[in-house]
């Protein structure tokens, strides 16, 4: 009689799994089933199995977790409702981990209302053989991706190209080549809507050994966007092995974005190639509208802290903010600078535009609190920020001509190495209203990202003292 029960339990529960037309599968390296039908009690024991059936709206696939799972998961043309969404995870203990070799390892193409959370994506390295992305949205919309590992993939650990409504949150992707997060649309249009970006951690994407033309290394990019939050994200140790010269990786940054939000994030210690440009903090690139920096945290990059830059050929850049950030020792071999304006003398005639940039502190040991090179600019305002000059400061508006087509107010003034010495302060003939006073200041260690918008105001708001 019991073995009676024990089996009414067992059909009733496989019953359940495919209730409404919903179907969950279930994938198990350890299953022995020899008609296995992909139900937890009979599971597949692999994803060559799970690819040989149809996966529908609304249906789920469950993986073992603390399990490899060797292979791919692609999904095409799933249209799934906002009630009832497709989902792939883990189950039971632990994270699944998907060890896809040199392909992809998930790919969802042309889908609506997906989820993907609780798994752990393994290529087998940059440099080993795999040719692809980690995770690859084509296309899709209303996709959220939490809790997701990506490392060891040749381009991007996870990568959207098109499509809109798309979360990623509280993700590792490191030791990728291209980037860590990537996101993407068609030349010429920013088409990708509506993306949040919060909680990840892009770490040790050192650069793309197929890209030669081209940077790659960065930590988060976000281009061909329009509406764009990233948010509580730490970047770091990215771009060091970017296999050329010329313009490189920056730890977070977006092009041809409109509206495009980035904040209080921390990117630290992001590189380029020995003989490459950029391996800076933050970047607002070419083509960029409507956008906000505000409240991040920048320090020790090789290349400067902030980037303003509008590269040749890219469309408008005009309308953005940049405020209430800091940094702290970057620019320590490119720029040598806290803040760094730029614009390809080719697209001087459209020019950085209409841009704010205030009440941000900028503590430079390398030379320069804001440098220009070529940085034609129309009302680009620099107001009311502080910019101190630490050991080894050497000036604080550097560059060529250009620096004389922004427009700086009221902002603060001060050399350490001058008040060492005695010596009366640099004064700075762009800014008649500047105030000399100097400005006490913590270099923060141990940074603790979701505290890193208190840090920041903290740093901000030190009271000016005479020494």
């Amino acid at each position: 009689m019991r073995f009676l029960v024990v089996a009414i339990l067992l059909s009733a529960f496989n019953m359940v799994s495919w209730a409404d037309g919903v179907k969950d599968f279930y994938v198990n390296s350890f299953s022995c089933h020899d008609e296995a039908d992909g139900s937890m009690v009979f599971p597949y024991k692999s994803l060559a199995d799970l690819s040989q059936v149809e996966i529908g709206p609304g249906d789920r696939i469950h993986l073992a977790g603390d399990q490899v799972h060797h292979g791919s998961i692609i999904l095409r043309g799933v249209k799934s409702a906002p009630d009832c969404p497709l989902i792939i995870t883990s189950y039971g203990h632990g994270v699944a981990q998907i060890h896809s070799g040199d392909s992809v390892a998930i790919k969802i193409e042309g889908c609506d209302n997906v989820m993907v959370n609780r798994l752990s994506l393994h290529g087998s390295g940059r440099k080993g053989g795999n040719h692809s992305n980690g995770l690859t949205l084509l296309n899709s919309h209303h996709v959220t991706v939490d809790s997701v590992e990506a490392v060891g993939y040749h381009f991007n650990g996870i990568c959207c190209n098109e499509g809109g409504d798309i979360s990623i949150t509280r993700c590792h992707v490191h030791d990728n080549g291209y980037n860590g997060i990537e996101i993407t649309g068609r030349e010429g249009a920013k088409s990708v809507h509506n993306v949040y970006i919060a909680h990840c951690i892009a770490q040790n994407n050192a650069g793309c050994p197929s890209i030669l033309t081209n940077h790659s290394g960065s930590g988060i990019l976000v281009g061909h966007a329009t509406n764009a939050v990233v948010e509580y994200c730490e970047s770091m140790s990215n771009g060091w092995d970017m296999p050329r010269s010329g313009n490189g990786p920056v730890g977070i940054w977006g092009y041809e974005a409109d509206s495009l939000t980035i904040r209080y994030c921390y990117s630290h210690d992001n590189k380029t190639s020995p003989t490459g440009l950029d391996g800076g903090g933050f970047d607002l690139d070419g083509g960029i509208t409507n956008s906000v920096l505000e409240y991040n945290l920048s320090m020790n990059n090789e290349g400067a802290g902030y980037g303003l830059f509008q590269y040749g050929g890219a469309t408008e850049w005009s309308g953005n903010v940049m405020r209430h950030n800091v940094s702290i020792n970057d620019g320590i071999k490119n720029s040598n600078a806290g803040i760094y304006v730029w614009c390809d003398p080719y697209n001087k005639n459209i020019p950085l535009c209409d841009t704010r940039v205030h009440d941000n502190l900028i503590v430079s040991n390398r030379g320069y609190s804001v440098s220009f090179s070529t940085g034609y600019a129309r009302q680009l305002v620099f107001e009311n920020n502080t910019f101190i000059l630490a050991a080894n400061g050497r000036e604080h508006l550097h560059g060529d001509e250009t620096v004389s087509l922004s427009r700086f107010r009221g902002n603060r003034f001060w050399s350490e190495e001058a008040a060492t010495k005695g010596e009366p302060q640099p004064r700075v003939a762009h800014d008649p209203a500047a105030i000399y006073a100097p400005h006490a200041y913590t270099i923060p260690a141990n940074v603790d990202v979701r505290r890193v918008k208190e840090i920041i105001s903290q740093l901000l708001s030190q009271e000016f003292a005479n020494r």
